[in-house]
């Protein structure tokens, strides 16, 4: 009878050895994307962008293109990794190249489930920044007004926060978390990323619009609701936004607008095992 035993060895060492290679080869890739970086950050530090050690982090995100990514690594992936584990190797590659092109941190609001919340900022931008903690969401907002920093608020954090996002130069919403919708994910607490205004000008999936209102908000088609705290509701409009428009239109449906500010955008994420929403899209494969 043949040796089997002999032959399994033979088998796993071979695969352990084809393990030892995609570790190296993708350690190799790495650090070839480091060199790319370092290309980046010479030519933008030549052509008035943001150069090695600059302070304005908004030079270098660019979330509609973090987005594209993304669902690109979602209609791709197959196997037996989780494509949410996928996700955080990612976001932690991407956010510490982005940190070595501008060096930012993460203001987190911990009213609501702070460990839940402190969870989703270590999922999304991993362990290379700093993450502090503040007490209120309108805190998380002047904290980041004229800093280095992004800002985590959860959508169900209590009162109008959302009211220090209006005016040019205050910090705006750029992006919702988390962005794979799964019914069993890691880091699953719906919240907002904040940032100083970005010099990426790529127009959001989604747009973000602060109404003050006299009297109930309704439900209309093509607006999504996130917060209400009195008067003041925080909505969601298909990006970029024509205020002018959404005013006429919200009037003309029976709701009266004392005020629409628009406090910014976000890409639209993905679903991978639910009903596609205004948010949220399918998979496309």
């Amino acid at each position: 009878m043949p040796d089997t035993g002999e032959a399994d060895q033979r088998a796993l060492a071979a695969l352990r050895d084809k393990i030892d290679a995609l570790d190296a080869e993708m350690q190799r890739l790495l650090i070839e994307r480091g060199t790319v970086i370092d290309s980046l950050i010479r030519i933008k530090g030549t052509s008035g962008g943001t150069a090695e050690g600059a302070a304005q982090p908004g030079a270098a995100f660019r979330p509609m293109r973090e987005a594209e990514m993304m669902r690109r690594f979602v209609a791709r992936h197959t196997g037996r990794l989780p494509v949410t584990i996928v996700e955080h190797i990612w976001r932690e590659i991407i956010t510490t190249f982005t940190h070595i092109q501008a060096p930012f941190g993460v203001v987190i609001d911990t009213s609501v489930e702070p460990t839940r919340m402190r969870d989703l900022a270590r999922f999304a931008f991993g362990f290379s920044v700093d993450v502090r903690d503040v007490a209120s969401p309108v805190d998380v907002v002047a904290a980041v007004a004229g800093a280095n920093d992004l800002g985590v608020v959860a959508r169900s954090a209590r009162g109008a926060w959302w009211r220090g996002l209006t005016g040019v130069d205050a910090p705006k919403i750029i992006a919702l978390l988390p962005f794979i919708a799964a019914t069993k994910r890691p880091a699953d607490l719906p919240a907002f990323v904040i940032a100083p205004p970005l010099t990426d000008t790529t127009p959001f999936d989604v747009a973000a619009v602060a109404l003050t209102v006299d009297g109930p908000m309704k439900t209309l088609p093509d607006l999504t609701i996130l917060e209400v705290s009195g008067e003041d509701v925080l909505v969601a409009i298909p990006g970029p936004g024509d205020l002018s428009y959404l005013n006429t239109w919200l009037e003309d449906a029976g709701v009266h607008v004392r005020s629409v500010s628009a406090v910014g955008g976000f890409a639209r994420g993905v679903t991978i095992d639910g009903r596609a929403t205004a948010l949220y899209a399918e998979v496309a494969r």
